[in-house]
């Protein structure tokens, strides 16, 4: 009985050191403002702070869900619309945190004829894909305004171009309005003059909604409650922390070459979001998506959407809700 006792507790052990030296992957893109916190933690220590071991890996566009689905990257920041479908096709991750509101928008020309979004029937909208996310949250948008979004007799069309040439499509004629995210949002307005006929961060009915959202990867979260916990915590003090100094967090990027760019329109952009990071928020953001997306045929409609919400929002031990 005492050699079963001291193997018991001999792996007992070795499973705490396991957790204790789990190396935590954070994935970062090249370029984004929306996960400005999971990058402001590394600067201000918080991670450190929290005890984790960590390391970053670099994500190309389009590598996300690859690497979540590999295990390459144990967490990252990305909008929660662009993860509906993957979820549904069995990407294996959870969301444990909803980071912040605001960051898309349709923009038209400053001498456009469209006022407001109902004038919006009969237009072209550029966006850089099908399964570009603004282009998915404008079809959510304007289908939840009365609008046919697709297929014959649509009241709208939407028509491709990189991200990068969607402002001079606009300014040249090519579109009537495009889709695009922060920073490439501001840069076109501060730049050419374009105004939002949509925004997601002031609109009535998303204004409250998170955008963003942490996936972290289930196995990570089974095999190693603690890290993510750790993690969590550390990004929900740095989301903290860019809220109340948002022009200090975009200095501190801008010297640490985590963001290009110019400080200032960096920061001016923190200040349009919300960067209240919550963990009960990732539910109702992760229902409403789920269900607009199987409303605009992204979904099959024999998803269970209910089912697939249980599934995929957990609330991890140790995470306070949020810290406002």
């Amino acid at each position: 009985m005492a050699v079963l006792f001291a193997v018991l507790a001999c792996k007992k052990k070795e499973a705490a050191q396991a957790e204790d030296n789990y190396v935590f992957k954070i994935g970062l893109p090249l370029l984004s403002l929306c996960d400005v916190p999971v990058r402001i933690a590394i600067e201000k220590g918080y991670y450190e702070a929290e005890g984790l071991q960590w390391e970053v890996v670099q994500v190309g566009d389009g590598e996300a869900m690859n690497l979540l689905t590999n295990g390459n990257v144990d967490a990252l920041n990305t909008l929660m619309i662009s993860l509906i479908q993957p979820l549904a096709n069995g990407l294996p991750v959870q969301i444990p945190l909803a980071m912040h509101t605001g960051c898309i928008k349709v923009l038209v020309p400053e001498d456009s004829p469209v006022q407001i979004t109902a004038e919006l029937k009969g237009k072209t909208i550029g966006v850089a894909s099908p399964s570009a996310n603004p282009g998915l949250f404008a079809r959510r948008y304007l289908a939840g305004k009365g609008f046919k979004v697709d297929g014959e007799n649509a009241d709208v069309a939407f028509i491709y171009q990189s991200a990068a040439e969607l402002p001079l499509l606009l300014e040249q004629g090519g579109a009537d309005a495009i889709a695009l995210t922060d920073p490439a949002v501001q840069i076109a307005q501060d730049t050419r003059g374009f105004r939002a006929i949509i925004d997601n961060g002031t609109d009535p009915d998303y204004k409250d909604e998170y955008c963003c959202v942490i996936p972290v990867r289930t196995q990570t979260i089974k095999a190693h409650p603690e890290e993510t916990a750790k993690f969590l915590r550390a990004v929900q003090k740095a989301a903290q922390f860019v809220q109340e100094n948002p022009d200090e967090a975009a200095q501190i990027l801008s010297r640490a070459k985590r963001i290009p760019g110019d400080p200032q329109v960096n920061a001016s952009i923190f200040k349009t979001f919300s960067y209240r990071a919550s963990v009960s928020q990732a539910l109702p953001a992760l229902e409403r998506n789920a269900k607009a997306m199987q409303g605009i045929g992204i979904l099959k409609p024999d998803v269970d959407v209910d089912k697939l919400v249980k599934d995929v929002y957990v609330v991890v031990p140790g995470v306070p809700d949020s810290l406002f």
